[in-house]
This record gives structure tokens, C-alpha cells and sequence, in this order.
């Protein structure tokens, strides 16, 4: 009877064994999907972040050239001179050989 009850035991350890892969495996799919969840939910705030950025720079980039705009419109002939001063010192700068 030792020799069946030693059979038996031996049964209920390769069972437990196999409900303790297949719990392990479960586990590893459980954090796999998690994972990739959370990483999704982590790219879509980055990138929702990133636009807000491009938005806001945006906005101030138009305001700088509206701002520009006015201050040309006041003053046309100092814009003008002060273009012109500019072309020529990047024509001195890169005429250089």
C-alpha cells in the first residue's frame, strides 16, 4: 500500500506542477498585457503633450510675426534701413573667401 500512496503522491505533484505552470504562464500574460497597456496610456500623454507644445509655439510664433508686422507698419523706413544694413553685413560675412 506504501507503494500506491507513494504512486498516488507523485500524481498530485506533477498535477500541482502543471496548474502551477499554467498559473505562472497566466501571470506572465496578465503583466505582458498590463504592460503594454500602461505603455500605450504612457505614448498617448506624450503625444498629447507634444501637440499642446507645437499649439503653444505656434501661437507664439504668430504673435512675434504680428508683433514684427506692427512694428514695421509703424516705421517702414527704419525697417527698411535696418534690412538693408543687415543684407549687407551678411553679404560682407559670406563674400569672404
Amino acid at each position: 500500500m506504501s507503494q500506491d500512496k507513494l504512486g498516488s503522491d507523485v500524481e498530485n505533484l506533477k498535477e500541482d506542477i502543471s496548474k502551477l505552470r499554467e498559473d505562472i504562464s497566466q501571470i506572465a500574460r496578465n503583466l505582458l498585457n498590463k504592460g503594454k497597456g500602461e505603455t500605450e496610456a504612457a505614448k498617448d500623454r506624450l503625444i498629447e503633450e507634444l501637440k499642446n507644445e507645437l499649439d503653444n509655439a505656434r501661437d507664439k510664433g504668430k504673435q512675434s510675426v504680428e508683433s514684427l508686422e506692427g512694428k514695421i507698419q509703424e516705421k517702414p523706413l527704419i525697417s527698411l534701413l535696418i534690412a538693408f544694413l543687415i543684407g549687407m553685413f551678411l553679404g560682407k560675412l559670406f563674400d569672404r573667401k
